[in-house]
């Protein structure tokens, strides 16, 4: 995908801060699982605390996220600010003994839509997201991604399959997808989601009480500063594999809090120049996190 694409998206740049601003202000609530599938709108918002980790070479550091989204029945927004506390900069393999950033910000819009063939049990769905993940300049953030598939209702168990792919000034990559569901998560037992990026086990005691262990894939690319010491007007991507077990409870109708612990492995940062040139991989040791959502739906 060509920079004046990216360079279109940027003069969109007003109108998205506004979105975000609006995201900052949402209240601390959002949907029940056993209700949300009956509502139109929802918001949330989450945080998680990473804790202390090396970096491979010297220096360490530990992450705090918050963040919030605001969906309204197809179309979603989400924002996530990320706050980094650094260790022995000096040691580290990059950043030249300065602070390497001190926070990253991204910003979401997606539409996601499904339906039924009307051919037995098949099904489909698409989704597409235009997205920024940046440090101070959204100049040359931007990324657009989109998925489509197919499902096939076999008795209690969905199979879904199908693609998604990402465009980013660093370059373009498509992965696919696969899952089968079983079980409905909204009635008491058991009920399982397992393929790719994500698997979730979850037992539903009662109305009030869920509890779910599984892991998913992450990964996010950010434009760095102007003046970064790590690479000027560059871009870093972070990705990593997050295991965790989670307790949701639904207190009151529609208001559910989700509390849960991960634990982050498999992670690495890799480092790109402005014109999208990879320039250098560092991994980061395992670490675990605490996590925290809020989530109100009407």
């Amino acid at each position: 995908m060509s920079r004046p694409i990216f360079a279109a998206l940027g003069r969109t740049a007003c109108l998205v801060r506004l979105s975000a601003l609006l995201l900052g202000t949402a209240c601390c609530l959002a949907p029940s699982p056993s209700h949300a599938a009956d509502n139109d709108f929802d918001v949330s918002v989450t945080g998680r605390a990473v804790g202390e980790a090396d970096v491979d070479g010297g220096g360490s550091v530990s992450v705090t996220e918050t963040g919030a989204a605001i969906r309204y029945r197809w179309f979603g927004v989400e924002y996530l600010n990320r706050r980094y506390d650094w260790s022995d900069t000096s040691d580290l393999p990059f950043g030249k003994g300065d602070t390497p950033w001190e926070q990253l910000h991204l910003l979401r819009l997606r539409a996601d839509i499904s339906g039924q063939s009307g051919v037995g049990g098949l099904g489909w769905f698409a989704g597409t997201a235009v997205s920024a993940g940046w440090e101070e300049e959204m100049d040359d953030a931007w990324s657009v991604s989109g998925s489509a598939g197919l499902t096939w209702a076999l008795g209690d168990v969905r199979l879904r399959g199908g693609v998604a792919a990402w465009a980013h000034p660093i370059g373009v990559r498509a992965m696919p997808l696969a899952a089968a569901d079983w079980g409905n998560q909204h009635d008491p037992g058991f009920s399982a989601t397992v393929g790719i990026p994500e698997t979730m086990l979850r037992y539903r005691t009662s109305d009030i009480f869920s509890f779910r262990l599984g892991g998913r894939l992450e990964g996010t690319t950010y434009r760095l500063a102007d003046d970064s010491p790590v690479e000027h007007e560059g871009y870093m991507k972070t990705s990593s594999l997050t295991l965790g077990g989670y307790i949701d409870i639904t207190p009151l109708e529609d208001l559910t809090l989700t509390l849960g612990a991960e634990y982050l492995t498999r992670r690495e940062m890799g480092v790109y120049d402005k014109d999208g040139e990879e320039r250098d991989t560092h991994d980061l040791d395992d670490a675990p996190a605490l996590f925290l959502r809020l989530r109100y739906d009407f």
